[in-house]
């Protein structure tokens, strides 16, 4: 284990998380909330103090991390920038406890957007900045993860050869390796955000609520700045451009990049992007079918609107987002259908969560080709996917990845089942934080009465293995896996 380099980067990444107080400080400043400020300055002050130690004592000198040593550090990352988020929701007194505190932030940074806040409308507004800047960060810090150190297990060779130009498991410099990542995601995903913040100015959203709501619609977050659902913002056009934006957080990073540059034959290349949006349109002109064929007296409102909450609910359900355009959206669309949706998720190297596209269609096509071997047994027939050939043990990973999320998902919710939970709701709540799609299950209950609770009226030990969840669902299995093997610890 490399301490020197593992303590120097993580001294760098305490030291940038610590500017992120910046903006919710300057706010509490100009909205006179003086009750959030405290908070806001001690988690600045921790970050930059520790981080800023590790700079100092550990800088020089070649930066070089196993794999190992990237995963823990990874690890460390994500449940250190919890609890430091965490301190100022607790400092505001916004959450009755400090563990509420921790599942709000984990929740946050995670994308997963289960939300223990009440009255969120009357919340001070440095803490919802705060609780959408995290998502954000969360949905770069997610994208940073993927192309550091998740290529390979993603399934993603092709993207690690274009973005590193040479295999990640050799001698690199980490410090280099991690500074291409971070030059590659950081104008992409600041400039798409920027983009669609226009977009809704444009169709009158208050400025504050644009910001808060891409920051929570392109990191497939889904905590918004208000309750209820899209529409009660007024604007069916804002509901166009939040599915456009939910639908880049949903997609591969690398595959925006080639479209912004219009390389139009790498686009054609990756084709995870395109099952993604087809899936969107099957979903959206299933909805619309489904209303009209069972509308049972409800209002009907223009076409215009009807396909754009049908857009808006598709694309929130693919991209674990679990937003709602409507009250009644979720109506039209089959539980089971939703719970199906939401783990398989979006697509590798996106914020999205869930077991991926990519993954699902290589393990029908492997199926597929099994069957076919029963009749032409001493066929050869190589597995591709966006031009690649699959080897079987990658294959084999994928199902090794796909049996951990349903085994997960069982104990989950068998655990879930012990503290009071019917098997509904604990089916839809484990499901909702190991695909990270919190907000799906309070729309879900709404509309479905799967008898779920509000998730602040959770017992701490279900808290607690939600939030494991939502780390888990977030870092890949495979690598909560690892952690708990002893061949990790041991070589």
């Amino acid at each position: 284990m490399n301490w020197r380099s593992f303590g120097y980067i993580y001294g760098w990444v305490l030291l940038v998380f610590s500017i992120s107080v910046l903006p919710p400080i300057l706010l509490s400043f100009a909205e006179q909330e003086q009750g959030t400020l405290a908070g806001f300055l001690v988690t600045g002050l921790i970050s930059n103090f520790i981080g800023g130690a590790l700079i100092i004592a550990l800088k020089g000198g070649r930066l070089d991390l196993s794999r190992r040593d990237k995963i823990l550090l990874i690890v460390c990352v994500w449940v250190g920038l919890i609890l430091l988020a965490a301190i100022p929701f607790e400092a505001s007194k916004s959450l009755p406890s400090r563990l509420n505190a921790i599942f709000e932030s984990a929740s946050a940074l995670t994308t997963t957007g289960a939300t223990v806040l009440y009255e969120v409308v009357n919340q001070p507004k440095s803490i919802l900045l705060w609780r959408a800047q995290l998502q954000w960060i969360g949905g770069f810090l997610t994208l940073v993860t993927a192309t550091y150190l998740l290529v390979r297990i993603w399934g993603a060779e092709r993207a690690e050869r274009k973005i590193f130009k040479s295999p990640t498991d050799n001698k690199a410099d980490s410090i280099s390796h991690l500074l291409a990542t971070v030059k590659l995601i950081a104008p992409l995903y600041i400039g798409l955000s920027g983009l669609f913040v226009m977009a809704l100015l444009f169709f009158g959203f208050p400025f504050f609520d644009a910001v808060t709501v891409v920051m929570s619609t392109i990191s497939t977050g889904g905590m918004l700045p208000r309750e209820g659902a899209m529409l009660t913002y007024g604007s069916v056009g804002a509901l166009y451009v939040l599915s456009l934006t939910m639908f880049f957080g949903a997609i591969s990073i690398l595959w925006s990049n080639f479209l912004i540059k219009q390389q139009w034959s790498n686009l054609k290349t990756f084709k995870e992007p395109f099952w993604i949006g087809g899936a969107i349109l099957f979903v959206a002109l299933l909805v619309l079918w489904i209303k009209f064929q069972f509308n049972e007296g409800r209002e009907f409102f223009s076409l215009y609107r009807e396909i754009g909450c049908a857009l808006f609910d598709a694309s929130a359900l693919i991209s674990t987002t679990g937003l709602t355009s409507n009250s009644q959206s979720l109506y039209w669309v089959p539980a089971p259908l939703i719970l199906v949706l939401i783990l398989i998720g979006g697509g590798m190297l996106s914020t999205a969560g869930g077991i991926k596209f990519s993954r699902l269609i290589l393990m029908f096509r492997q199926s597929r080709g099994e069957l076919r071997s029963l009749i032409y047994p001493h066929e050869v027939r190589p597995l591709y996917f966006s031009k690649e050939d699959k080897d079987y043990k990658y294959l084999s990973t994928i199902w090794v990845i796909f049996g951990l999320a349903i085994l997960l998902l069982v104990l989950l919710s068998i655990f879930l089942a012990y503290y009071g939970f019917g098997l509904q709701a604990a089916l839809f709540t484990a499901a909702s934080a190991l695909a990270n799609c919190g907000p799906c299950l309070s729309h879900v209950e709404s509309v479905h009465a799967i008898g779920a609770i509000p998730y602040v009226e959770f017992a701490s030990p279900a808290k607690i293995a939600l939030i494991v969840a939502m780390i888990i669902g977030r870092l890949e299995f495979l690598v909560a896996l690892s952690l708990l093997h002893i061949s990790f610890w041991s070589h």
